[in-house]
């Protein structure tokens, strides 16, 4: 039960870094997917009501998938760090196993918050302020 919750909690976690958001001409706000055509708008009218940026900017790169990919291992770092998730899969860890889970979070930690740093993203999670560039 708890290894499926981490991996529903992982995915959602995964494919939240490919959301986006932009602002139509009029002010108003949409949110979508990015794919790798494009945006997919989820909550814009099917019948278009005013002209959109163009949305095949927003189609998804690389740097979209590293993001996830990291966003997954800094997910799973603070999930081992729980008291409770780590009796569930180890009851009884050794020692050597309670060092690694100690240290783990500090390492991913660093090393996801550099690359984040050096390979930094213009999207917009849903929730997020829209910038004026978008």
């Amino acid at each position: 039960m708890t290894q499926s919750l981490l991996l529903l909690l992982a995915v959602s976690c995964f494919l939240a870094r490919f959301t986006d958001s932009l602002r139509s001409p009029d002010g108003r706000l949409y949110y979508g997917f990015a794919t790798l055509r494009g945006m997919w708008l989820f909550d814009y009218p099917s019948p278009p009501s005013e002209a959109l940026p163009e949305l095949s900017k927003y189609r998804l790169r690389l740097v979209d998938f590293v993001h996830a990919v990291l966003s997954v291992l800094v997910f799973a770092s603070v999930a081992l760090r729980d008291k409770n998730v780590v009796d569930c899969f180890y009851p009884q860890p050794k020692h050597e196993t309670k060092e690694v889970l100690d240290t783990l979070p500090l390492g991913v930690g660093v090393i996801c918050g550099l690359l984040f740093v050096v390979f930094p993203t213009r999207r917009h999670g849903i929730g997020y302020p829209v910038t004026k560039e978008n």
